[in-house]
């Protein structure tokens, strides 16, 4: 049976020079896309802390930090991409990196307005628990924001990969976490963007 997580650390490490080097693009422009998107769905909206599962060599806080004040954290499988992310981000003030998995968050429970998650999850041998991890740390009222490759698109998982996705599929994923989904789309065609909101307790 292949260690998805185990493949993985050593794809990402491999990859993190080059990977730093061109925003996660020398392959593939889907991670910047999707970054790119999010920072544009985030540019009007106010938020304390935001959590980036799967940072990589850190564009999208880089992105973020420029344009909002808050605490930022990032975690990763790949100490490698950590590493870069502590290079990119060197001179941003408030930003936490953690090596780690998706699958058990070494957070609090209710310790982030925003968890965000760009194509890394296809790679995720335990997508539930990824998805009910990022509810259990999101604060009530708090968004999650999963963009990934599109399983129509893009096609069945590559070697290595574990499963690949609908924005229908990954958006049943939330409901079934528990979370309300706001927004549900394809920004092109080999990728999807499903965001998600914790619900408030009634008081």
């Amino acid at each position: 049976m292949t260690d998805h997580e185990k493949v993985s650390k050593e794809h990402f490490d491999g990859m993190a020079e080059n990977y730093a080097a061109t925003d996660g693009t020398y392959y593939s422009p889907l991670p910047k896309i999707s970054c790119d998107e999010i920072a544009a769905r985030l540019a009007d909206v106010e938020f304390g802390s935001l959590l980036d599962v799967g940072c990589g060599s850190g564009y999208l806080i880089s992105i973020l930090a420029g344009e909002h004040d808050a605490l930022f954290s990032g975690l990763d499988i790949s100490p490698k991409m950590l590493e870069k992310a502590a290079e990119k981000l060197a001179s941003v003030p408030g930003v936490t990196l953690t090596e780690g998995r998706a699958g058990a968050l070494p957070y609090p429970a209710e310790s982030f307005d925003i968890v965000t998650c760009v194509m890394s999850f296809h790679h995720y041998p335990y997508p539930e628990t990824a998805v009910s991890e990022a509810y259990r740390v999101l604060r009530e009222g708090g968004l999650y924001i999963l963009s990934d490759v599109d399983r129509e698109g893009y096609g069945a998982p590559e070697e290595g990969e574990f499963a690949t996705y609908t924005a229908a599929s990954a958006s049943e994923l939330l409901r079934a976490a528990g979370f309300e989904v706001e927004e549900s789309f394809s920004p092109t065609e080999k990728s999807f963007y499903v965001s998600g909101r914790k619900p408030r307790r009634a008081s």
